[in-house]
C-alpha cells in the first residue's frame, strides 16, 4: 500500500468518483482534503463528507500542503493544482491506480475480476460474457445499467456510474458470494483485473480539455497490467499501442475476417478462434429481435475472453443462440402495435444515431424518431451541433422527429420537430405520432 498513516491526500473531483475514493482513504491516511472541481455536490453533501473527518473544498488548495495528489485521467492539466504539484514534484495518481490499492484490501481470493474498457461496446460486452459465464458460474456484473445478480437476474443497484471508483461501491453492496465479477469501466483499468478488456479505440475522442486523446487513458489497461494476467484486446488497439507486454497473456480478437488474431469473423454468422492449442468456430444464428452488425463487436469479443477463461464453444454457441439483444443496444420490441427500435443508451452519438436510422429504414414504412439527451444523467450529452447536422442531413427521411433535452429545444421548429423533456416523455409523443406498423427509433443518450 503506498498511502502511510502520516499520508496527506488530496482527492479531486467528486463528480466521478472522488467522494468514495476520499471516503476509503480516511481510513488509511491521516489527512484527505476533497475537492469539488465541477461544484456538482450539494451543501448536504459536502457536510456529510466533513462529518467524516474529510475537509472539503469548491476550490483549489496549495499543492505543496499535500503528499500526494489524486485526479481522474480526464482532467484538465491545467487545473492549478495540478500544475501546482508539477512545478514542486508531488506525485499525482489517477483514480484508476488508486481504486486499484484500495482493492488490496478486500478479499477476492477464488475470484475473477474482469475489467472492460472500449469506446463502444463495453456494455453489450459485459452482458453477454456473463450470458455465457452464469451457466457455469456466478456472476455479478456492474454496468452502465447497474450492479446485476445473474444468478437471480435481479438489479442490485441501479445509478452506479463506470467511473473506476464504483468498483469500491460495487463490492460493498454485493451481499451474495460470486465467482466473477465483470466491472465496465471509462477509460481504462485499475490493474487490478486477472482479465482486462479493450473493446476497441475506434472513434477516439479528446479528453482532459482537448489536451489528450481516450486511447491515451485506456491504454494504462495495458501498461498497469498485474504480471501473469490476461488482456483481450481488439486487434486496433493493438495495432495503435504497438509492442505489447510479455509477462501477460495477449488475446486478440477482431470484427472482420482477419487470421492473424486469435478470435475473428470468419464471416456474418461465423466465429473462429486460434487459441494456444483450441481452434475451432462458433456459429451465431440471425435473429429478428436486434440488428445483429451492432452486436459484432461484443460477439467476438465476449467470445475471447470465455475461452480465455476455458469455457468451450459449445457453452459459448448456445449462449449467443440464447441471446436477444439487451435493452438501448438496438433491440426490435412492439409497443401498442407500432415497431419500437430501442437504442437509448450512455454510450449513444450521432454516428449511432445514423446507423440506427439506416436500420430502421431497412425495415421499411414511417419512422417518428426519438433523439437527444437527458444531460442530468450523462455528463458528455450529445453534441447539440451533430444533431443540428443531421437533422439537416436526414429530417426529410422521416415522417417526424421529437427532440429530447433541453439544448435541443432551438432546433425545433412545430412543423415536423417536435419536443419533449425526457425519454418516455419522447416515446409518448412519437406514439401520438404514429399508428400501427409505423416504426419509433429511439435515440437518447441516457442511463438505463
Amino acid at each position: 500500500m503506498i498511502f502511510k498513516r502520516s499520508s496527506r491526500v488530496a482527492v479531486l473531483d467528486l463528480t466521478h468518483g472522488g467522494a468514495a475514493i476520499a471516503k476509503k482513504l480516511k481510513k488509511i491516511a491521516s489527512e484527505v482534503a476533497a475537492i469539488d472541481v465541477y461544484k456538482t455536490l450539494s451543501a448536504e453533501e459536502l457536510e456529510a463528507l466533513e462529518s467524516e473527518g474529510i475537509r472539503t473544498s469548491t476550490n483549489a488548495l496549495e499543492a505543496v500542503n499535500f503528499d500526494v495528489i489524486i485526479a481522474p485521467v480526464h482532467l484538465d492539466s491545467n487545473y492549478p493544482m495540478l500544475v501546482d504539484a508539477a512545478k514542486n514534484n508531488i506525485p499525482v495518481l489517477s483514480h484508476h491506480a488508486v481504486v486499484g490499492e484500495l482493492l488490496s484490501g478486500y478479499n477476492l481470493k477464488d475470484k475473477t475480476l474482469i475489467e472492460i474498457t472500449g469506446t463502444k461496446a463495453k456494455t453489450s460486452t459485459s452482458l453477454l460474457l456473463a450470458e455465457i459465464l452464469s451457466g457455469e458460474k456466478k456472476v455479478i456484473t456492474h454496468t452502465s445499467r447497474g450492479v446485476e445478480d445473474w444468478s437471480t437476474r435481479k438489479v442490485i443497484k441501479k445509478g452506479l456510474s463506470i467511473t473506476p471508483a464504483s468498483i469500491l461501491s460495487e463490492l460493498d453492496t454485493i451481499v451474495n458470494e460470486f465467482d466473477v465479477l465483470i466491472s465496465e469501466i471509462s477509460l481504462g483499468g485499475t490493474g487490478c483485473a486477472d482479465i482486462g478488456v479493450i473493446t476497441t479505440i475506434a472513434n477516439d475522442y479528446k479528453i482532459a480539455n482537448n489536451t489528450r486523446l481516450a486511447s491515451d487513458a485506456k491504454r494504462q489497461m495495458i501498461l498497469n497490467a498485474k504480471p501473469g494476467s490476461t488482456l483481450v484486446i481488439n486487434n486496433d488497439a493493438l495495432r495503435f499501442f504497438g509492442a505489447c507486454r510479455r509477462d501477460v497473456r495477449i488475446i486478440s480478437f477482431t470484427e472482420s475476417a482477419d487470421a492473424s488474431c486469435n478470435v475473428y469473423y470468419e464471416n456474418e454468422n461465423t466465429i473462429a478462434f486460434f487459441l494456444d492449442k483450441k481452434h475451432g468456430r462458433i456459429h451465431i444464428s440471425e435473429s429478428k429481435g436486434y440488428d445483429i452488425n451492432a452486436y459484432k463487436t461484443a460477439f467476438v469479443c465476449a467470445t475471447a475472453v470465455a475461452l480465455a477463461m476455458d469455457i468451450d464453444a459449445y457453452t459459448i454457441e448456445r449462449a449467443l443462440v440464447r441471446f436477444s439483444g439487451a435493452e438501448g443496444r438496438m433491440k426490435i420490441t412492439s409497443l401498442e402495435g407500432r415497431r419500437m427500435i430501442d437504442n437509448s443508451n450512455s454510450g449513444l452519438d450521432i454516428r449511432n444515431a445514423e446507423e440506427a436510422l439506416q436500420f430502421a429504414q431497412v425495415q421499411g414504412g414511417r419512422i417518428v424518431m426519438v433523439l437527444g439527451e437527458e444531460a442530468k444523467e450523462v455528463c458528455e450529452g450529445l453534441d447539440p451541433i451533430s444533431v443540428e447536422r443531421f437533422i439537416h442531413g436526414h429530417s426529410e427521411e422521416l415522417y417526424a422527429l421529437v427532440l429530447v433535452g433541453e439544448r435541443m429545444k432551438p432546433f425545433v421548429n412545430g412543423n415536423n420537430i417536435y419536443y419533449a423533456e425526457d425519454l418516455s416523455g419522447g416515446i409518448e409523443f412519437a406514439k401520438k405520432l404514429t399508428q400501427k406498423k409505423d416504426t419509433i427509433l429511439s435515440c437518447v443518450k441516457c442511463f438505463r
